[in-house]
């Protein structure tokens, strides 16, 4: 029984293989002005973000205790108006999401080219990335809900049709 250990020559390195060595990225100076000019217009559009998150909110609010005060014979919808402002809060609590992940990026950025740190630029990418992928998924899952909302929209469209052509009907 041969109980010695075969290795693959191929596996092995020998002295005529060149050793392979992984290839680096260079951040010119042209690279570093780039990014941190978008760091700058990230961190503009991450603060607007952040400013009609609040206003969302606001409106939420407002639109909550407003319809709270309307009198039950103007209900023309199914459910209670204040869920419309809920929904608005729910909105604003999604896209806040996202929007950190770009303020992220935009500080985490800004501090890698100006101090020239390694690791702050991978967490400044990695930010970007979770920015995109957060936002990703939020397009797939309102691409997925709008066929349902429209074929909502449409069975309400038509039992709200029905009904009132059933009430002409005398019984």
């Amino acid at each position: 029984m041969n109980t010695e250990n075969t290795f693959n020559e191929e596996t092995l390195p020998t002295e005529n293989q060149p050793q392979v060595k992984p290839e680096t990225l260079e951040l010119t100076e042209e690279i570093n002005r780039n990014l941190h000019s978008a760091g700058k217009w990230s961190q503009f559009l991450a603060i607007l973000g952040f400013i009609s998150t609040g206003f969302m909110i606001l409106a939420g609010i407002t639109m909550s205790i407003v319809t709270a005060f309307i009198p039950s014979e103007a209900d023309i919808f199914p459910f209670p108006m204040f869920l419309v402002g809920f929904i608005y809060i729910i909105f604003a609590g999604i896209y806040f999401l996202p929007i950190f992940y770009l303020f992220r990026f935009s500080n985490s950025i800004k501090q890698a080219i100006a101090l020239k740190k390694q690791d702050q630029l991978s967490t400044a990418f990695n930010n970007l990335r979770a920015h995109y992928k957060t936002f990703g998924i939020i397009v797939i899952v309102f691409m997925c809900l709008y066929p349902v909302i429209i074929i909502g929209f449409v069975l309400f469209g038509l039992f709200s049709g029905f009904g009132s052509a059933l009430e002409g009907i005398p019984m």
